[in-house]
């Protein structure tokens, strides 16, 4: 808490607050939070959710911005635990029906969607492909997901991902995080590589795939290109995926069948570890660690972090893959 000031609604809150935490994960729209506090704030004041705020101390840079959604007195009288979300909360409670007659980019697609729904729309980047489709009852972060995996599966922009904590909705690229440190002590920096505990790793054939077929989306047509991995095959036994995009004259099939096969067929590595940190360890960063016992060396993508803030630390639980460029 010494490294941060807490603003509920505006106001100034750190003598009040007692802890606070945030979960983040590649695979989700929305960061949850929850904190306790030492009074009743409730769910509203003047008629609008209570917007909790985070800042690194004396910075008006905002690291964390999310809604309270959930309230309880607990059963310490004198304390009051809040939960909520960042503006993902919008994305993946929204249902939407909207289509998309003629070839639009996807980039302009989503501009549409936000405004449309209301969505506080921040960083997008130059999108380079088009959709066709129409999306009935769909959560609007599920759409912004396959449209970002869309742009992906044509050869587009590679390596993005949705970050909501600074209190708008932004498609970010991944990035390289060059120097993570913790405060101790109230006043003295270590480097946060210093501090790793609680190391597990895990390897998985369950999403690996040696064969993949690209076809076109016409229902009528069993059109096809074929990439695949003899030796992977061998190794593992077949294991085949079936995509499907329109083939316009811009879709080069066999090239788009390759980078997919290239992408799923590996083993996936998951790396879980628990050190002291900031809010600069977070998802969608690239990270290099080193940790000799568990052949852990080069670059990392952080896929998950759990940040714990109270007053004498900040303690982040971590889950990432080893990285490997997609471009």
């Amino acid at each position: 808490m010494n490294t941060y000031d807490f603003y509920l609604n505006g106001r100034l809150i750190n003598d009040r607050i007692l802890s606070f935490e945030y979960s983040e994960n590649l695979d989700d729209a929305a960061t949850s939070f929850s904190f306790d506090a030492l009074d009743n704030y409730d769910l509203t004041e003047n008629n609008r959710l209570n917007e909790i705020r985070v800042c690194p101390k004396g910075t008006t840079n905002v690291i964390y911005d999310g809604f309270v959604t959930d309230w309880e007195h607990t059963d310490d009288v004198n304390k009051f635990h809040y939960s909520g979300f960042d503006v993902g909360f919008y994305l993946n409670k929204n249902k939407i029906l909207k289509q998309f007659k003629t070839p639009t980019n996807i980039g302009k697609a989503i501009t549409d969607l936000c405004s449309e729904y209301n969505i506080n729309r921040g960083a997008i980047p130059s999108f380079t492909q088009n959709v066709t489709k129409i999306y009935k009852d769909v959560a609007f972060a599920d759409v912004i997901k396959e449209l970002i995996q869309l742009e992906q599966d044509k050869g587009g922009l590679k390596d993005t991902y949705i970050d909501c904590k600074n209190g708008s909705f932004n498609i970010l690229r991944y990035q390289t995080e060059p120097s993570i440190r913790a405060m101790i002590a109230d006043a003295i920096f270590v480097s946060s590589h210093d501090t790793i505990s609680k190391v597990k790793t895990t390897k998985s054939i369950q999403e690996l795939k040696n064969k993949v077929i690209y076809t076109n989306n016409d229902e009528k047509s069993v059109y096809s290109v074929i990439a695949d991995d003899r030796s992977s095959i061998a190794r593992y036994g077949l294991l085949s995926t079936v995509e499907k995009v329109d083939t316009n004259k811009t879709n080069n099939l066999q090239k788009l069948a390759q980078d997919k096969l290239k992408e799923l067929n590996k083993v996936k590595e998951t790396y879980e570890l628990t050190l002291l940190g900031d809010f600069r360890i977070s998802k969608g960063k690239l990270i290099d660690f080193s940790v000799g016992q568990y052949n852990i060396n080069g670059m990392y993508l952080i896929k998950s972090a759990t940040h714990n803030i109270t007053s004498k630390r900040e303690l982040i639980n971590i889950s990432m893959d080893v990285y490997r460029s997609n471009s």
